[in-house]
């Protein structure tokens, strides 16, 4: 993930949190973090951690959720699916732990001349595309689609006036993406000045990503879509999207 040399930032554990049933927020501060900047929406860093199975040292990426603008203090939400390192670590991780970081890396600018944003993500996007909608242009409309287990799996979320915020539900069994896809394919969008942001699962990404350009008939500047894992498949990395 990482091409270039990154600055490494050691980091506490300052609090774990459950924001939902399988999902954790993490509060990493302290003053090896002093440095740290993360200024635009969707900015990930690639966090270190001890895998508790193992104990070998594991890196993943993981958006950063929000940082406090008064102190060197970032969240992560971490998907507690327990199938990875990182996951497994967020499990049992608790304030005091220290962990290090790089980063941050990607970056997202509202495409010029847009007027309506099409978000869509199921739970290991769901930072990002949140970190989009809280910091779109004041006016702009849209639309943010994220897929979650079921009712009890929705958190919080900060609505504005022209910001439609669509919680899809999995049907029991349902593989992940699945039900984001068909929500996104059906989704009503203006006839123009459309633009376009979805993650997730890369097979339905994939799928999304086809209606975007071929369905909506987006111009693939203005249409990103990233598969950020991958079913059956540890660590993914898409090919067809760049951070």
């Amino acid at each position: 993930m990482f091409r270039a040399r990154r600055t490494r930032y050691t980091a506490t554990v300052g609090a774990v949190s459950l924001i939902a049933p399988r999902m954790a927020r993490i509060t990493l501060g302290g003053p090896g973090m002093s440095a740290f900047r993360c200024d635009e929406p969707t900015q990930w860093v690639k966090l270190f951690v001890t895998d508790p199975l193992d104990g070998r040292t594991a890196g993943r990426a993981y958006t950063v959720r929000r940082q406090s603008p008064s102190e060197p203090r970032i969240d992560v939400d971490v998907v507690l699916h327990g199938k990875g390192p990182a996951a497994r670590w967020a499990e049992s991780a608790r304030p005091g732990q220290e962990v290090s970081f790089g980063g941050p890396k990607g970056s997202f600018r509202p495409v010029a001349g847009a007027d309506f944003y099409l978000l869509a993500g199921d739970e290991s996007a769901q930072p990002a595309v949140l970190t989009i909608a809280e910091n779109l242009p004041s006016g702009m409309a849209g639309a943010v689609y994220l897929e979650v287990a079921g009712p009890e799996a929705e958190v919080p979320v900060t609505r504005r006036a022209g910001l439609d915020v669509v919680w899809v539900h999995r049907a029991a069994g349902q593989p992940k993406g699945e039900a984001l896809r068909d929500a996104v394919l059906k989704a009503p969008v203006p006839s123009r000045g459309v633009a376009a942001w979805a993650a997730g699962e890369s097979g339905a990404v994939r799928d999304i990503r086809r209606h975007f350009t071929e369905g909506l008939g987006l111009d693939r500047r203005h249409a990103y879509a990233k598969g950020y894992w991958k079913r059956d498949e540890a660590d993914h990395r898409d090919p067809l999207a760049s951070d």
